[in-house]
């Protein structure tokens, strides 16, 4: 299908593949040889970059095993490497032993140019830690001479480290699905916020494409962005028929 679509086409590109870790799709996908699993990232990430728009970026989820092929394959077709965000959990469940409990995902941020892209720095701001900081501070400058530096009121800068809760125990109960790998909205929402264009009204309206649909939760934050008056294009593809019918159409209803 991607090879329908026409170049410098997509704005934003959220790519969460199977992990390769032997997960349960109701199919192999997640179960292939190191050389195997290399070979289709390069076929389907040589897509991305050609239907990616000059200012356009893509966002790859990957698993600590084999994100690093991941990002020497988008170096080499050309794209530009901006940053490795760590998604940050503490209520996961693990039943490891013999190695520390896994608590963040790493996702790589790459950008078709080196000079032009999309971040919306101030949509996505954070709290700060406290009340303290919004009080105007005294600084000095190089020269010896003073100004006063007055917090943001919108928060401060986001850092590279993501923190949102995985969907598991009875507090995301209403947001899971059966999907084993399922992203949570607000985690996926903010992304779209970072890295979505915005029109002359400041809306996102950019063209957002999901490779590996899963769940559908690209497709379900972009519309509930639409229902706040935004104007978000969001298509994806996802191989299995019984996650399109059972899962993501029933959810793309419930909005």
């Amino acid at each position: 299908m991607m090879k329908k679509l026409p170049n410098n086409y997509i704005d934003l590109i959220i790519a969460d593949p199977p992990y390769n870790i032997g997960k349960d799709f109701g199919n192999d996908s997640d179960k292939m040889n190191i050389k195997d699993y290399i070979e289709i990232s390069k076929q389907w990430l040589k897509e991305c970059n050609r239907i990616l728009k000059e200012d356009g970026s893509i966002i790859w989820f990957g698993s600590h095993n084999y994100i690093c092929y991941a990002q020497v394959i988008m170096y080499e077709l050309g794209l530009t490497y901006q940053r490795l965000n760590i998604w940050h959990y503490e209520n996961g469940m693990s039943r490891q032993s013999k190695t520390p409990v896994g608590e963040y995902e790493p996702f790589l941020w790459f950008t078709k140019s080196d000079t032009e892209w999309t971040y919306n720095i101030d949509d996505v701001r954070i709290p700060y830690k406290t009340e303290r900081v919004k009080k105007p501070i005294r600084k000095k400058r190089d020269d010896g001479t003073y100004y006063e530096w007055i917090a943001n009121p919108k928060g401060k800068k986001r850092g590279d480290i993501w923190k949102y809760d995985v969907l598991a125990g009875t507090k995301n109960i209403k947001e899971k699905t059966e999907h084993p790998t399922q992203k949570p909205e607000n985690l996926i929402t903010e992304i779209i916020k970072s890295f979505c264009p915005k029109n002359k009204d400041d809306k996102y309206s950019g063209i957002i494409f999901d490779p590996f649909l899963g769940s559908g939760t690209t497709l379900i934050c972009c519309e509930k962005l639409n229902k706040e008056g935004h104007n978000i294009k969001s298509f994806g593809t996802e191989l299995s028929s019984e996650y399109c019918n059972n899962i993501i159409v029933p959810r793309l209803n419930s909005i």
